[in-house]
């Protein structure tokens, strides 16, 4: 009986195949017309460089669309160790959107993370044209023979024209956007000056993989400054027919800043909303945190290197109260994980909203918060239990 109860578990109606009888006589107990669930395997995002993890943060706060912050997001969660149905439940969308994402952006790297457009009239240049406008477009124009530091359309439109490629100045832009070039400010770069980089890095993921068994994982971080002011979003409304807020151009209520801590693996997001994030309002939050856990427990706190995180009196209290300080790399906050709850936060609390005072967004944050950690998510934890009570 009971090994019927068994087999009738694993009969599945998705994702299966046939366990086809021996042949040729092969020996062994085979079950004929038998279907066995299969189970998807994880998906994960392949090693980030430091500059990679430091664009998709950058991509996944300040990108023009929505549908590319949200891609930058699921490569970062996905590199600091989450599976594909964690970063879905915590986006919001499903598990084969986030496999498709993590899979695009291994083959293909950032480009990946772009809207596909696709339509309109055939282009009217060949594509050994387009070729050569482009290699002129990204050449300065003093090595070209034209006494210009930089090209504007006018100028390369003419330019061009001497080279026997007739464009105008619009479908020269257009050619242009569609090889991926802009006009663009030129920006500074830095490189992680961390000599253990490698094993910093390590040690983060390494807590994120395998729960220690002394105590929890708790990542901490600030988000902020956050004002008190209409703050623009998306939502769905008709055609032409967008919801407005008010535009204001006063900024009396002052900012607040949304202190985070993050169990790992219990999933449970907990935070506190502050006026200043100096060190004795950090000091002050990591005395919660503890409080939340039994003395005995050793808490392993994950953050970032900001000053105000590593002071003297926060490393005489960890050592007093049982607290282990593990510093993500110089420049590479990207591996503290909480880093993914903060970018759900703004887009489903800040953005879209007007609060006329800071206890209506306090209230909204800690509603956001219970709903997140509420009781759907236990509901999993039994789920899961059932599946291994009927396997066994």
């Amino acid at each position: 009986m009971r090994r019927s109860q068994c087999l009738m578990g694993l009969v599945g109606r998705p994702e299966t195949f046939d366990r086809k009888l021996a042949s040729d006589g092969e020996g062994g107990h085979m079950l004929p017309n038998l279907e066995v669930m299969m189970r998807p395997p994880d998906v994960f995002v392949r090693e980030l460089f430091l500059e990679e993890g430091t664009r998709l943060k950058s991509i996944s706060k300040r990108a023009k669309y929505q549908s590319k912050r949200q891609r930058a997001m699921i490569v970062l969660a996905s590199a600091t160790g989450m599976s594909a149905p964690e970063i879905a439940r915590l986006m919001r969308t499903d598990e084969t959107h986030v496999r498709k994402v993590i899979h695009a952006f291994n083959e293909e790297g950032f480009s990946s993370l772009d809207p596909d457009y696709r339509g309109g009239r055939p282009k009217k240049t060949t594509p050994a044209q387009r070729d050569r406008i482009v290699a002129v477009a990204r050449a300065r124009p003093d090595t070209q023979g034209v006494p210009l530091t930089r090209w504007s359309l006018s100028k390369l439109a003419a330019h061009l024209t001497s080279m026997d490629i007739l464009l105008g100045e619009e479908t020269l832009r257009q050619a242009l956007i569609d090889a991926g070039l802009s006009h663009q400010r030129t920006r500074s770069w830095k490189w992680s000056p961390d000599p253990d980089f490698r094993a910093k890095a390590e040690r983060v993921l390494s807590l994120y993989r395998q729960p220690p068994k002394d105590g929890p994982v708790v990542c901490f971080d600030e988000m902020g400054p956050v004002q008190l002011i209409p703050h623009h979003g998306s939502g769905w409304a008709p055609v032409r027919r967008c919801e407005r807020l008010r535009a204001t151009y006063s900024k009396k209520n002052g900012v607040r800043y949304l202190f985070g801590a993050y169990d790992v693996h219990a999933d449970r997001l907990h935070g506190r909303l502050r006026s200043r994030k100096r060190a004795t309002d950090v000091l002050g939050f990591f005395a919660q945190i503890r409080m939340r856990y039994d003395p005995r427990l050793r808490i392993h706190l994950v953050m970032d290197n900001l000053s105000t995180h590593k002071t003297p009196a926060v490393r005489e209290w960890a050592e007093k109260a049982n607290v282990e300080l593990v510093f993500t790399p110089t420049y590479a906050s990207f591996l503290n994980r909480i880093e993914c709850h903060f970018w759900a936060i703004n887009e489903f609390v800040v953005k879209n909203s007007d609060y006329s005072d800071w206890d209506m967004f306090a209230r909204a944050m800690a509603d956001h918060i219970t709903y997140r950690n509420g009781p759907h998510r236990d509901q999993r934890l039994i789920q899961a239990e059932r599946k291994l009570l009927i396997a066994g």
